[in-house]
Formats: structure tokens, C-alpha cells, sequence
């Protein structure tokens, strides 16, 4: 359990430099960022609302695993915006235009830690240690 909340914060706290460039849409300067940020808001939000409705550890598994899929796809992207504006590397100074964002992932990230206290009892299953490790596994820094 411990180890799943570990992850989680991990997610969380690696996806913020990423993420400030999340903000209320436009096609301003971040346009790019935004649209990245809002599919992994959304991936965390999905993966919350799965560990949500999870009611055995095969639902835990699998929706681990699919949220790894998308964070599979979504970091090498995120990576490359990070690169191409340097200042999102800043999570305490993001650019005005992006402070809207920043906040959802925070809460995002609130609601995906609650959720994944409620799987507790489902984590010495084979299958969820197996998709944990793939998440652990994903290189989000």
C-alpha cells in the first residue's frame, strides 16, 4: 500500500513541471502545453474514477494498467514541451497564463491519492504488484 502511495505521489509530483501549461484553453503561446496537460489531467482523473469502481484486484490491475498505457504515450510528449519552454521547469513560478492548470492537477492529484487508499486490500495480488511495477517502471521525470 505504502508503495502504491509512493507512485502515486510520484506521478503527481514529476507531472507538475509538465503540467502549469495546462490553462483555460486558446491558442496562446502554451496552446501546445495545454492540450498535452489536459490529456494527462484526464488520464489521472480516468484513473481515479476506475480505482474508484474497482471491486476486485483484477479491476485494480487493470486499471493500472491502462493508465500506464496513456502515461506511456503522454510523458516523452510532455518531456519535449518542457524542453521547448524551459520555464515550466519552475513549478513554484509557472507563467500567469498557465496557473489555472497547476491547480487542477493539484486536485487531481488529491482525489487520485484518496483513491488509491480504497485499494489497499487489493495490493499483495500478483496481477496489481505486476501492473505497480510497470507504473514504477515509467520513466515520468
Amino acid at each position: 500500500m505504502r508503495q502504491n502511495v509512493v507512485i502515486t505521489l510520484a506521478c503527481v509530483l514529476t507531472a507538475i513541471p509538465f503540467l502549469p501549461g495546462c490553462g483555460g484553453g486558446g491558442g496562446g503561446k502554451y496552446a501546445d502545453v495545454e492540450k498535452a496537460s489536459d490529456q494527462w489531467v484526464s488520464a489521472m482523473e480516468e484513473y481515479t474514477a476506475a480505482l474508484d469502481k474497482a471491486a476486485s484486484a483484477q479491476d485494480v490491475a487493470k486499471a493500472t494498467n491502462q493508465f500506464a498505457d496513456k502515461m506511456e504515450k503522454l510523458t516523452p510528449a510532455m518531456e519535449k514541451l518542457t524542453e521547448k519552454y524551459p520555464e515550466l521547469k519552475d513549478p513554484q513560478n509557472p507563467p500567469e497564463a498557465l496557473k489555472e492548470v497547476l491547480a487542477r492537477m493539484e486536485e487531481a492529484g488529491k482525489k487520485m491519492m484518496g483513491s488509491m487508499m480504497k485499494i489497499a486490500p487489493y495490493m499483495n495480488d500478483p496481477e496489481v504488484q505486476k501492473a505497480q511495477k510497470r507504473l514504477e517502471s515509467l520513466d515520468m521525470n
